[in-house]
Formats: C-alpha cells, structure tokens, sequence
C-alpha cells in the first residue's frame, strides 16, 4: 500500500512538471510565431495546447496571440478574440494591441481600447498618456484636451519611468534616455554592441509606440534607452558570468521587453529577472 501511495505521489507529480514544461514550450513557440508573423502556425500551437494537450491558457498566452494577430493587422479578429477571452485582459495584452492600432492606423479601434485601457487602470498615467499622444499623432486636438481634462480632474499626475538594480549592495537607479550614471558611456557602447548582435537573431526594436514626429533612426534610439534597458546593460557589465541580474521599475514594461531578455540571456549567460 505504501508503495503504491508513493508511485501516485510520484505520478502525479510527474504529471503536474509535464504539464508546467508543456506550458512553458508553448509559451515559447507561439512568442517565436509573434515575432515571425507566422499566424496560422501560431494558431496551430495555439489550439494544439488548448484541444490536443487539454492546457488552460495564461493571460502571457493570449497576449502572444494578441501580438500575432494584431502585428499581421488582423485587429478585429484580435479585438474579438480578446472579448472572448474567459479572463480579464491584462494591461500588457491591451497595450500590444493598442500599439498595433496605432501602427496600422486604426483611429476607431485604437480609441476603444484606449479608453478600456484606461477604465482597467484609472490611477495609471501611463494609459491616459498613450492615448494623448495617439490623438496628438492623428492631430485631434478636442481629444488630447479631453484626455488631458480627466487626468487634471482625477488628480492623475504622469510619473517619470523609473528603473533601479542592486550590484554589491549598491542600488543604481536609471530614468529613460538617463545619462547621468558615471558609466553612461560604457553602458550605451555596450548597449549598441549587443543589439548589432540581438539583430542578427531576428531582434526588430518596437518604435511603433513612440509618438514623436521624429526619423525612424531617432525612434530606434529612443525605445534602446527605456530605463530598464539601461539597468540591464550595467548589470552586464559589472557583473560576472552566471549572475543573475534582477531589476525593479516602478511602471509598465517597455513592448519588446520580453524578446529584448531573451535575446540578451541567451547572448550573455545571464539570468535577467524584472519586478514591475
């Protein structure tokens, strides 16, 4: 009896690591049909999880197949497939799509989830801000003024993106386009570097969500300066092989965030873990 109570203990537990690992492996090919824009395949991954493997979703598994769908400019298909969802969306998931919204100029759509952007966080700055700046984009003015309106009424004030890291019991703290740390210099030559190697592996930095009527050029520049890129970078270099590198910041993540660590752990052997 003993050892048959140990060989259920000991199946059950295999089957619960299967199912972790099966997870995991999905997750991973459908970031990969993401950014390769294989959407068909990724709807095979999709629905081979979900009928074939019996694996319930998580919100990062919809939000891949939000960024599939919505980068191949299927936005109503993508709409309606995050409606349908059987749990709420997250911000991340609603960000990909807005973005995508804003790419493929989609003014109805890009308001709508704007606007759910800001109902599922009210007292973030961040979502009215992405808004205002889509409406300064199209150039509907009455918009940015409504915007701007509610957040002045809610007492919403725009919070400057902040990252920190701890390296020897020292904490470094980095603000987006930072250039105050006494390595600066290091950190952005060795920034460059690892993205001339990160585009080699398929890596396209996201400027979709950058508002500014600047050059794509700009853009580029703009989006590899985001807080938590920079603290990553000095935990790169003052680090040794093997460490693992944790950051804190204190709003949303930047859009290639995840495809940005990949690529950079892969490169460097390091762990890179984010708190946000």
């Amino acid at each position: 009896m003993e050892n048959m109570a140990w060989e259920w203990k000991l199946l059950r537990h295999l089957t619960i690591w299967k199912g972790k690992a099966l997870c995991q492996t999905f997750l991973g090919t459908l970031y990969a049909c993401s950014h390769a824009g294989l959407v068909q395949k990724g709807w095979m991954n999709f629905n081979t999880m979900v009928h074939k493997y019996s694996i319930t979703p998580m919100m990062e598994h919809y939000t891949c197949m939000v960024d599939l769908l919505a980068r191949a400019g299927h936005l109503t298909e993508t709409y309606n497939f995050a409606e349908r969802m059987p749990i709420k969306p997250e911000a991340k998931l609603l960000t990909a799509l807005f973005s995508s919204c804003c790419s493929h100029m989609n003014v109805e759509l890009a308001k709508t989830v704007g606007q759910r952007l800001i109902e599922l966080g009210p007292e973030e700055a961040g979502a009215y801000m992405l808004l205002s700046n889509f409406y300064e984009i199209i150039g509907n003015l009455e918009g940015v003024a409504n915007v701007r309106n509610l957040m002045s009424k809610r007492g919403i004030r725009k919070t400057k993106a902040c990252t920190w890291i701890e390296i020897d019991r020292k904490v470094h703290s980095f603000e987006s386009g930072d250039g105050s740390h006494p390595l600066n210099k290091e950190i952005y030559n060795y920034l460059k570097n690892l993205v001339k190697m990160m585009k080699n592996s398929g890596y396209v930095p996201k400027t979709n969500m950058v508002m500014q009527n600047v050059d794509d050029h700009t853009k580029e520049e703009m989006v590899l300066s985001h807080s938590e890129k920079l603290a990553i970078t000095l935990g790169l270099i003052i680090t040794p092989l093997g460490t693992r590198i944790m950051i804190v910041k204190n709003l949303r993540i930047c859009a290639d965030y995840h495809l940005f660590i990949a690529l950079i752990s892969k490169i460097e052997g390091k762990e890179i873990v984010g708190r946000f």
